[in-house]
């Protein structure tokens, strides 16, 4: 049996991961109208690589930035949506620089597991771009999407911006974003859970003001030319979602200086509460050990800062359900505090489908390991999810069966990495596997990738892309 591993950035390897269902032969008129019209569209909102180059050598990048909340405002504006109205998303933001998108989507599948209608906006997506904005769980369809999509951007187009400082189109993300307040509005959910694009403060998803909650996942090293060099920097900028009133959550394990900047945040915000999540170990689940949906010990902690920030929104938001969920329970609950998990919830957790973290695909007689590590302590927790997913401990052992049998199982290390990351930091935490054979390979699957496709990348050229 052949094995293989796969290791992208945190942003995706598109050739790795096929649609979970087979495209049809012959398109409908909503996919053409999503894959050939919308798709495109929204990709020329991409800013190119000159212009990309261009921001990191200004100056004034530092007041650029300050600049992205108030356009986003503008773009919001022009929909006719106010900052006022996202109030009724009843929202749970959460940041960090590992695990979000996992800990977002533990957090939405267990309240949709209670019964609420929910919204979710992550990002980046693996497939399409449609994954980006879920109502209860789902993507949008590609005619849903088409159709918001189309109705925004020609209003953008028509309406100009009042403030002669904002560009008449947001960028991609940012368009996003704006689309997803708009589609969650529309479809009334009782919360959105929305995940950071980069750092915290000034990311135009911190238009939201009254968040219910606000979680911090794991803090690193990770895209320092925006969000500073040090731990304490990162952590400022990423507290920068805390609002007045909110319930502020983190998980374990931060490093003194983050804790203590986090701290410092919290009061400054003026957070109802800052609570760091408790252990899994500490819950309880029915029957013994919980059945996880995403796998790896590192996920753990993902899932600790889910369950409460799950808990700590239906306190808030719908007291009635948390009774109902906890009818049993003698003493009253506080955040941070661990509880016995409901059934409902448990029975969420273990579905729960995160693609492209610590997922194993089959393809025939192959077994592919996918994760999206891009930090060295995430590649490190990546190695050792392989390690146990794989039964591959003490493979590399001189004694070990594997060797023993003259290595039968061949295994296959492919690697990219995209951004400003250092790839030979990277792959230190991958020498110790016993691999037979590496391929490391660039971030895009052809030199001609079409502007309609979801895959489509215009920030670096294709030539900068395969170096």
């Amino acid at each position: 049996m052949s094995t293989a591993i796969s290791v992208p950035r945190g942003t995706v390897c598109f050739s790795t991961l096929p649609p979970s269902t087979p495209c049809s032969s012959k398109p409908t008129s909503s996919s053409t109208r999503y894959e050939v019209e919308a798709v495109h569209k929204l990709n020329m909102l991409q800013s190119n690589s000159a212009t990309i180059q261009k921001l990191k050598a200004d100056a004034r990048r530092d007041q650029m930035q300050l600049l992205n909340v108030p356009e986003t405002v503008s773009c919001l504006e022009r929909l006719g949506i106010t900052v006022e109205d996202l109030d009724a998303l009843r929202a749970i933001h959460v940041t960090g620089t590992k695990g979000k998108g996992s800990t977002c989507a533990y957090t939405e599948a267990m309240l949709r597991a209670a019964g609420l209608r929910t919204g979710f906006f992550s990002s980046p997506h693996m497939v399409h771009v449609r994954e980006r904005i879920r109502i209860d769980g789902a993507p949008l369809s590609e005619e849903r999407f088409a159709d918001a999509l189309f109705a925004a951007h020609d209003r953008l187009e028509k309406i100009p911006p009042s403030d002669p400082n904002i560009p008449p189109m947001p960028a991609y993300f940012k368009f996003l974003t704006v689309l997803a307040f708009e589609c969650f509005l529309r479809e009334k959910v009782d919360v959105a859970v929305v995940e950071v694009g980069i750092g915290g403060e000034y990311d135009c998803t911190n238009v939201i003001r009254s968040p219910v909650a606000c979680g911090i996942t794991t803090l690193d090293y990770d895209h320092v030319a925006l969000l500073g060099s040090s731990l304490e920097e990162i952590a400022w900028n990423k507290a920068g979602i805390f609002k007045p009133g909110a319930t502020a959550l983190v998980s374990a394990g931060q490093t003194p200086e983050s804790a203590a900047k986090i701290d410092e945040r919290a009061r400054e915000r003026k957070v109802a509460s800052l609570s760091t999540a408790p252990p899994l170990s500490a819950y309880a689940f029915p029957g013994g050990a919980p059945r996880v949906g995403i796998d790896g010990e590192h996920q753990k902690t993902n899932l600790a800062l889910a369950l409460q920030l799950a808990r700590a929104w239906l306190r808030k938001e719908r007291p009635e359900v948390e009774r109902q969920l906890w009818r049993d329970e003698k003493t009253p609950w506080c955040p941070g505090a661990a509880f016995a998990v409901p059934p409902q919830w448990a029975e969420a957790i273990g579905r729960c489908h995160w693609p492209g973290r610590s997922q194993i695909l089959e393809r025939g007689a192959r077994r592919f390991f996918l994760d999206g590590a891009h930090t060295v302590k995430s590649m490190q927790s990546c190695v050792e999810w392989f390690r146990t997913a794989s039964s591959l401990s003490g493979a590399n052992d001189e004694n070990s069966d594997q060797k023993k049998e003259g290595g039968a199982r061949s295994i296959a290390l492919i690697f990219h990495c995209t951004g400003d990351r250092r790839p030979e930091t990277l792959m230190e935490s991958l020498k110790p596997l016993p691999v037979s054979r590496v391929l490391l390979c660039p971030p895009i699957a052809s030199l001609r990738t079409p502007s309609s496709s979801d895959a489509a990348n215009f920030f670096r050229p294709p030539d900068e892309q395969t170096k």
